[in-house]
């Protein structure tokens, strides 16, 4: 079923935030050919979201956001690689906002303030554990400063989440992944890891344009 943007969810995550260099962004990053010819800069980021309740119902979600690029004179982000555990939170980012969501499967564990978070299936190709804070200090998306450009099916999407939440610093204890499915993140030292529980997020209805002039 589509459900057209804006949307508005709200739930728990992890943010985790990189300084990626060129060479592991066009080789790693999962880029089409037109955004490898780019030079990225600034800060990627990597997400891992339980969606508590959005308009088609609670899932989890695994992005990266390899750094930003100059598109028509402004510096965006791009989603290179996403997944999703819900087939309408998949049919619906692809629809209103351009991101190429893929289908796969979670498992989201937590004991102690410590999570473990198993991504895909047979076999299991992104592990990770972090471990969570316990002193609580506002977040907001300005401070990330996302602005996300999209193409897809000779489209191009345009649109900013705005949100906010309830932010704790958060620990890699382990991490594991295949290159064959997601960036080697394993091999990069994130600058910063952060926990959002809870947060509200909002995605706009995006500008569109048509990449053949139409």
């Amino acid at each position: 079923m589509l459900t057209p943007a804006p949307w508005h969810v709200t739930g728990r995550g992890f943010i985790l935030v990189y300084r990626f260099t060129q060479n592991f962004i066009r080789e790693s990053c999962f880029l089409s050919e037109k955004f490898k010819t780019l030079k990225w800069s600034g800060l990627g980021y990597v997400m891992i979201v339980d969606y508590k309740d959005s308009p088609v119902g609670p899932y989890h979600e695994l992005l990266i956001m390899p750094g930003k690029a100059r598109f028509n004179q402004t510096r965006r982000n791009t989603i290179s690689k996403i997944y999703v555990d819900s087939k309408e939170s998949m049919l619906n980012g692809r629809n209103n906002w351009g991101i190429p969501k893929e289908l796969t499967e979670f498992i989201w564990t937590e004991n102690n303030g410590c999570h473990f978070i198993e991504i895909g299936s047979n076999p299991k190709w992104f592990k990770i554990t972090v471990e969570t804070g316990s002193i609580p200090f506002p977040i907001d998306t300005r401070l990330l400063s996302i602005h996300l450009h999209q193409e897809l099916e000779k489209i191009i999407f345009k649109v900013s989440p705005i949100g906010n939440g309830q932010g704790h610093f958060a620990w890699l204890k382990q991490i594991k992944v295949d290159p064959h499915y997601f960036p080697e993140i394993s091999l990069q030292k994130p600058l910063l890891a952060l926990y959002a529980n809870p947060f509200k997020l909002t995605l706009s209805k995006p500008l569109y344009k048509y990449l053949n002039g139409d």
